[in-house]
């Protein structure tokens, strides 16, 4: 019987295997660690250089892997003459397909689960595809592999002892980006808990400012009404209880209002005129809206705002009035009817009070007829036209209106000389709840 002797092996089926696994390992673990590295790369910053430090580890695994494979060229070249090693390295070959087919369906299969992925995903699923090319062309190298396995198997093992290395350095590296997540997520909650309370602070000194800017308006407020008050006591007008929150004042400008008499020129009275009113108008406490009314032939409102209520200034309204009255000439006749009736406008405004500021009675206006107007004198005139306004007074303009209060006249007279005219102005300010108060001549 003839002995063969079998021929020593140097590239057995086991060793392929363990090539094939460790290239698998290395592709996963590549894939793994890049899909990785990326991801915490865009979640945590403070990584990135490590992150960086791990890809380049990676890269040159890589291109020792590719001299591996060129070395892989020589070793098929030089193993073409054993024939049935090549077909035990078909049938290695045909199992590793089978492996890496099942890797590619579970590849497959992460990649429909992650179709959402970021185009960063998209280039790993691309750089996969290439690196099946490159298994592909692995398979054709592999099948001219000859004695030089043993050294290629060596230095395979030295490369998968450093990728092991590397990934014991990725894994370090993932806890601490695991740490630094973990504090960034603490930071957070840090942060939006102060926003929070920074909200809460803003609001609270929000609402602080605006309870102080109310509280500092009624402080203003009360401040005007007791200096007002302390000037409505210091400064009583001649006995005359000064009210009212919306004031008309009816100011006559008629000639005589600048005369002690027909003839005589007096150039104090129309100044005591404006400091009357001026005293009055800053003795009134409650004082809230105003008008002045000027009349004469004709009459007008002096600060403007036809019709219309004037707010109330404690010191420029007053510096108004008296400027205005300053640069009027007092001339014509004395009109008091148009003048009550344009004030008697603004009860429906609500109108409360009205001072007169006069010297003498009615000489002109509503209330005559034309033989009166051109046959009487002027004394019986004003005795007419008086008691007219007052008859308007009693039964239109100030009649009483359910729900509404009259209107107080309180009349303030210069220099008069007839008892007529005190009696009238006594009158007017009597039957309409008021005070009068002759001022005498200086």
């Amino acid at each position: 019987m003839r002995v063969r002797h079998r021929i020593p092996t140097i590239f057995n089926l086991s060793m392929v295997d363990v090539l094939c696994c460790a290239l698998g390992c290395v592709i996963l673990l590549w894939l793994f660690n890049l899909h990785d590295a990326r991801q915490r790369a865009v979640t945590v910053g403070e990584t990135t250089e490590r992150l960086r430090d791990t890809q380049a580890h990676l890269d040159q695994t890589t291109s020792q892997l590719q001299s591996v494979l060129h070395e892989r060229d020589d070793l098929v070249v030089r193993a073409a003459a054993s024939a049935k090693e090549r077909d035990q390295v078909r049938r290695e070959l045909e199992l590793a397909r089978g492996r890496m087919s099942a890797i590619g369906k579970e590849l497959g299969t992460v990649k429909k689960q992650k179709d959402a992925l970021s185009q960063e995903e998209r280039a790993l699923t691309r750089e996969k595809a290439d690196m099946d090319q490159r298994l592909t062309a692995l398979e054709d190298l592999l099948r001219k592999k000859d004695a030089q396995a043993k050294s290629s198997a060596r230095r395979l093992n030295d490369l998968t002892e450093q990728l092991q290395d590397a990934a014991s350095r990725s894994k370090s590296l993932s806890a601490e980006v695991l740490a630094y997540r973990t504090r960034l997520a603490d930071a957070e909650g840090r942060a939006k808990t102060m926003q929070a309370q920074a909200g809460n602070e803003k609001k609270d000194l929000a609402e602080a400012n605006h309870a102080i800017e109310i509280l500092q308006g009624e402080q203003k407020d009360l401040r005007n009404k007791l200096e007002r008050a302390q000037a409505a006591v210091e400064n009583r007008f001649e006995g005359i209880m000064l009210t009212g929150r919306r004031v008309l004042f009816l100011v006559d400008m008629s000639g005589s209002m600048d005369l002690v008499d027909e003839r005589t020129p007096d150039a104090n009275k129309w100044l005591g005129v404006r400091q009357a009113l001026a005293k009055v108008m800053r003795s009134l406490p409650e004082l809230e809206k105003f008008q002045v009314i000027v009349f004469s032939d004709n009459f007008s409102y002096l600060l403007g705002s036809d019709g219309r209520w004037l707010d109330f200034d404690p010191k420029a309204s007053v510096e108004r009035a008296v400027q205005a009255l300053a640069a009027t000439k007092p001339t014509g006749s004395t009109n008091m009817h148009d003048a009550f009736q344009a004030a008697f406008r603004f009860r429906a405004s609500g109108l409360d009070t009205i001072y007169v500021f006069s010297d003498g009675l009615p000489n002109s206006g509503a209330g005559l007829t034309n033989e009166q107007a051109n046959s009487l004198n002027e004394t019986d005139r004003s005795s007419i036209l008086a008691k007219h306004i007052r008859n308007l007074l009693r039964r239109d303009w100030n009649r009483e209106i359910a729900g509404q209060a009259r209107v107080r006249i309180n009349t303030i007279g210069f220099f008069y000389e007839s008892p007529d005219v005190g009696a009238f102005l006594w009158a007017l300010a009597r039957e309409n709840d008021g005070s009068f108060v002759g001022m005498s001549k200086p």
